[in-house]
């Protein structure tokens, strides 16, 4: 397995997109801020990432994939030692930012370089790459450990050194310039409208599912916290499951996945509530891995860092609606997200791609 470095800043990489939200609630307090606003917070490292998904993966083109990594790693520590020492909840707001705009760099051109020193194992080692994204997102959620012994500050401190280390530890990578051409491949970006209401099915389901028990199951049975934690375990078994893509059919198997994908939040109605976690879990990020694989080889692996970037900008930018639609469908809102993420998936069939 090469590329190793890369897959320890992946979950590094992670734990930047959790490390905040234990110390949301303090964060708001210190400044004054009404609890209605915390998914702000999220939100500017969500819009850091999805708007620079595609200039990012421009600046890889001019720069390199590796140069372009190691740069969006730098940034992400920056980010995080920017936070440690805000003083207003603007700054916060903004640093956060910067993070995503970070995690922008890195997330397509750690894909395509890893796809590229592993192209007889492709399916394996993006799968690992998505598993280790689960491991760090688990880390970053309990990070109110580490804040519990040394407090805020130093606490993300801790996170944005550990950045920085992984940034130095990927100098010595190769560093292919992908050709920008790869943007206008039409299959590419069926494949990200395809399976962006997948996407936006997992975060729905973090998000809503505790709310959802409280006001129509009547019982609190899970913190928002603890339904998160639960599908980054099975997540992270689903990413190592990504082998099977060099054994059989990609595509097919990326079809069948994102279908259970899609369909697992209808057994939230039903007494099996926490084994839509489960299937939900494993099954999109098996989808997911599968996914990439096939966009890496679609547009060609040295030109991946483009065409994953355009399926990763689809699916925040069309798959994030979702959750914002299901908190106004009440409890017809697993019904709903079901089929408008399943419809989306008939355009893959027929689709005919390199694998």
């Amino acid at each position: 397995m090469k590329g190793t470095t890369i897959l320890f800043s992946r979950t590094v990489y992670a734990i930047s997109w959790f490390y905040l939200a234990p110390e949301i609630p303090r964060i708001l307090e210190e400044f004054h801020e009404s609890s209605f606003i915390s998914g702000v917070i999220p939100l500017s490292f969500f819009l850091g990432s999805g708007i620079m998904q595609i200039p990012s993966a421009y600046l890889g083109t001019k720069i390199g994939q590796r140069n372009s990594l190691v740069l969006g790693l730098l940034i992400m520590s920056a980010s995080a030692f920017f936070v440690a020492f805000s003083d207003s909840f603007t700054l916060i707001l903004l640093s956060y930012f910067l993070g995503g705009v970070g995690a922008s760099m890195f997330f397509s051109s750690g894909g395509a370089i890893l796809s590229d020193l592993n192209r007889e194992r492709l399916g394996f080692s993006l799968g690992l790459y998505n598993a280790l994204f689960c491991v760090g997102g688990f880390l970053g959620l309990n990070w109110a450990l580490v804040y519990n012994v040394v407090g805020f500050t130093l606490g993300a401190v801790l996170v944005g050194g550990l950045t920085f280390v992984s940034a130095l530890l990927n100098l010595r990578l190769p560093n292919p310039r992908p050709s920008w051409r790869a943007i206008r491949n039409r299959k590419v970006i069926i494949l990200g409208v395809a399976t962006a209401g997948m996407w936006g099915v997992y975060y729905a389901v973090g998000e809503l599912l505790p709310s959802f028990m409280v006001f129509y199951e009547h019982q609190r049975v899970l913190t928002s916290s603890a339904v998160t934690s639960l599908l980054l375990v099975f997540s992270a078994l689903g990413g190592v499951m990504g082998w099977l893509g060099d054994r059989m059919s990609k595509m097919r198997l990326m079809i069948a996945s994102a279908v259970i994908t899609s369909l697992s939040p209808l057994l939230i109605y039903t007494p099996l509530y926490l084994l839509a976690l489960v299937i939900l879990g494993i099954f999109n990020e098996l989808a997911f891995s599968l996914l990439y694989s096939v966009t890496a080889l679609e547009g060609g692996i040295r030109n991946s860092s483009i065409t994953l970037a355009v399926v990763n900008s689809l699916n925040i930018s069309l798959g994030t609606w979702l959750e914002f639609l299901s908190g106004y469908l009440g409890f017809y809102a697993w019904v709903v997200i079901s089929i408008i993420s399943v419809v989306p998936l008939l355009l893959l069939m027929g689709l005919r791609t390199r694998t």
